[in-house]
């Protein structure tokens, strides 16, 4: 059967913190007839992204953000603006994303002092991970022979 939550209340307090907007916004499960306005969608983000970075504004954050500089993520905002609409996959349109690549690349290169540098830039998480085992893989193909690795990981592994 299912768990004991103790009671009702404790159920729905538990729902309170998996889903802390479920009783402020709609929760939409199917395409709306008619989409909000800019406006509303903004305001609602707005609503949202304040009460999230008071969090971390507070300083009560560990490893989940990079700086709490509000001035800086406007900065980005604003580059962000200039290639939202890119895919950077297709080089010969966006030649831009090999130049940024190649300097953060160059960068890292020389913070390490590697005098042969070659590297990737990934949008981070999984693909970071999968980018990596590739390495690894090509490795150990070219120093060792191996042809078929073999990956080892424990259950609790990100995947």
């Amino acid at each position: 059967m299912g768990e004991d939550f103790g009671s009702a209340s404790d159920l729905e307090r538990m729902l309170d913190d998996l889903f802390p907007y479920r009783r402020i916004t709609e929760t939409y499960r199917r395409i709306p007839e008619s989409g909000a306005s800019r406006e509303e969608v903004l305001t609602e983000i707005a609503a949202m992204s304040k009460a999230e970075d008071a969090v971390g504004d507070a300083g009560r954050v560990s490893g989940s953000l990079y700086s709490g500089d509000h001035e800086h993520y406007h900065f980005l905002a604003q580059v962000f603006e200039h290639f939202a609409h890119a895919n950077v996959l297709q080089r010969d349109m966006y030649p831009s994303a090999t130049k940024f690549e190649g300097e953060i690349i160059a960068m890292a290169a020389d913070l390490f002092h590697d005098p042969q540098p070659v590297g990737v830039v990934t949008s981070g998480g999984s693909d970071s991970l999968v980018h990596a085992l590739y390495a690894y893989r090509e490795e150990a193909r070219e120093r060792c022979g191996v042809r078929m690795p073999n990956i080892v990981l424990p259950v609790t592994a990100h995947v």
